[in-house]
């Protein structure tokens, strides 16, 4: 009948789906247990310490971005001081380059192919 509606019907005969269906749903899921006054201000309070550390996190990561991006811009201000030329060749985009050329995956053995990035 299964087979009639599209559906799979080697499963309904295979006694291992039967085996598998009696594992998975023989109990009823279990009820948390009820919090007292006391746990429950303690979920609450590493709940909180959970957030603040992830805030904290997330300052740090912010600050490092910004650290790194001041220092690319100080590095664009001294090439364009320097060699004019060679600021606006750092500044030109190429289309559809995703990755730098220099990038391949590393490997522990040597390719096949040899690696032609001017492809």
């Amino acid at each position: 009948k299964a087979a009639s509606r599209g559906g799979p019907s080697h499963l309904s005969s295979d006694p291992r789906y039967e085996a598998m269906k009696q594992i998975m749903f023989q109990e009823e899921p279990r009820q948390l247990p009820k919090l007292t006054e006391e746990d429950l201000e303690r979920h609450q309070t590493i709940l909180r310490a959970v957030e603040v550390m992830r805030m904290e996190d997330r300052r740090k990561r912010r600050l490092e971005r910004e650290r790194k991006f001041a220092a690319m811009e100080a590095a664009y201000e001294a090439l364009e001081a320097a060699d004019p030329r060679l600021y606006k060749a750092a500044c030109i985009k190429e289309n559809n380059v995703v990755f730098p050329r220099q990038m391949r995956v590393p490997t522990e053995t040597p390719a096949k192919k040899i690696w032609d990035y001017l492809e």
